[in-house]
C-alpha cells in the first residue's frame, strides 16, 4: 500500500485535532483556537494521509526552521494503529526530506514513552542524550513535560542541538533562550 501525504486544508482542521486530543496528553497540544493559528504561519504545515473511506488516516505536523525541520506531532488514527500505517507515513515522508528531521519524545520509562522511542530507532532516527522541558503550551497550570530529541539522518551534537532548541524556543515556543 502506497501512502501519499497531501497538505491538510484550513476546513479539515477540526478532524486533526480530534486525534491529536486523543493521540496526546492535554500538556502537548495547543488549544482548538491556538493550534488553527499555526495554519497561517508559512513555516508550518499538516500533511495528512487519507484512508480508503476518504478519512484521515493520520498527519504529522512540522515547522520547517531553515536548517532542519521539526516534527511536532505526528499521530494516526487510533483504529489504524498496528497495520504498519505510521512506519509508512514516516517513511515516505523522510524519503522527501531534503534537512536533517528533528523531533520531541518523552524521556520517561512509561510502556508508550519506550514504544514511541523504539519506533522512531527503527525509523533510523537516532536518540540524543540531549533535551528540555516543554514549555506550557496552553497557559492553565499544565505541567511541562521532559523530553529528548531524536534526529534523522545522523547523530545530533551537542552544537546542533543548542541551535536546534534555540530555534524551537524562540520561534515555536515564543520564549528567548
Amino acid at each position: 500500500m502506497e501512502i501519499i501525504l497531501t497538505e491538510l486544508e484550513e476546513k479539515d482542521y477540526r478532524k486533526i485535532y480530534h486525534l491529536m486530543e486523543v493521540s496526546f496528553e492535554k500538556e502537548e497540544i495547543r488549544t482548538y483556537e491556538n493550534g488553527q493559528k499555526q495554519l497561517s504561519k508559512g513555516n508550518y504545515r499538516i500533511l495528512i494521509s487519507q484512508n480508503n473511506n476518504d478519512g484521515i488516516g493520520g498527519f504529522i505536523a512540522e515547522w520547517d526552521l531553515g536548517t532542519f525541520v521539526f516534527i511536532e506531532h505526528f499521530a494516526v488514527d487510533k483504529k489504524l494503529r498496528g497495520l504498519g500505517i505510521g512506519s509508512k507515513m514516516l517513511e515516505a515522508y523522510l524519503k522527501k526530506a531534503t534537512k536533517p528531521v528533528m523531533i520531541e519524545v518523552e524521556d520517561n520509562e512509561t510502556e508508550i514513552g519506550k514504544r514511541r522511542i523504539n519506533f522512531y530507532k527503527r525509523m533510523d532516527f537516532f536518540l540524543s542524550e540531549f533535551g528540555y522541558h516543554q514549555p506550557v503550551l496552553r497557559g492553565d497550570g499544565d505541567k511541562e513535560i521532559l523530553l529528548r530529541i531524536m534526529s534523522f539522518p545522523e547523530k545530533l551534537s551537542e552544537e546542533k542541538f543548542l541551535a536546534f532548541k534555540k530555534e524551537v524556543f524562540e520561534k515555536i515556543y515564543k520564549i528567548k533562550n
